[in-house]
């Protein structure tokens, strides 16, 4: 998606931004550049996150149109349909993981993407979550690399079976694969398997993790791409 001098160009962007860097832990050097649905629009605080993001989008756009649109034509050649950014939606934004021996360990919950549960939708029209998309593109990574780790495990199929057969699921797939990240690469998954940011191994004090984050959901003939 991304040349190494292009990631480069968008990584010191996000650098000249950070007086726009939201603090997202107490503690740990965890930042979000943009609002990011999953963290500002759940519980019933969608009204917060578009707040946000009517305050944020501006700035992304004008210093990160180019790669939004890189992005977004990429995807379009992948679905076949038209792909669109919400007016009422955060655009994609930035995780920002500066190197602490806690990411070591587990620098992110294991999860699956629900945040669209937050999102009002009633603007944008009917949409199909159960075939959303989940995009990470990697503007910086760690010298000893940085990952995905995702289980063979997917919500959609646990619904519909028994508290038993999901036992039996979990315990059968207590291995996540690892997918690595390079930079300037992008890794598109539907959210819907069990997954977690790989821990960063092997840290140097330089280091930093810096990715693109978005995801997309269909909705009638065309796709919508927010954060």
């Amino acid at each position: 998606m991304l040349t190494e001098r292009e990631a480069t160009k968008a990584c010191g962007i996000v650098h000249e931004l950070r007086d726009h860097w939201i603090h997202r832990h107490a503690v740990l050097p965890f930042y979000t550049l943009g609002a990011a649905s999953y963290l500002d629009a759940t519980g019933g605080r969608f009204a917060a996150y578009q707040e946000l993001a009517r305050r944020s989008n501006p700035v992304l756009a004008e210093h990160f149109g180019w790669l939004f649109n890189r992005v977004r034509q990429g995807f379009e050649s992948l679905v076949g349909k038209p792909v669109s950014f919400g007016d009422r939606l955060a655009l994609p934004g930035f995780h920002v993981f500066l190197a602490h021996p806690a990411f070591g360990e587990a620098p992110a919950s294991i999860h699956y993407d629900l945040q669209y549960q937050g999102i009002d939708w009633s603007e944008v029209g009917a949409v199909d979550t159960a075939d959303q998309r989940s995009l990470t593109l990697s503007v910086s990574l760690p010298a000893a690399g940085a990952g995905l780790r995702i289980w063979d495990i997917d919500a959609r199929e646990m619904a519909r079976l028994t508290v038993e057969e999901q036992r039996a699921r979990r315990a059968a797939n207590r291995q996540p694969t690892y997918v690595p990240y390079t930079v300037g690469s992008l890794v598109i998954h539907t959210g819907h398997h069990l997954h977690q940011i790989a821990p960063l191994r092997d840290q140097r004090p330089e280091d930093e993790r810096i990715t693109l984050q978005a995801h997309a959901v269909p909705t009638g003939d065309r796709w919508v791409m927010y954060w």
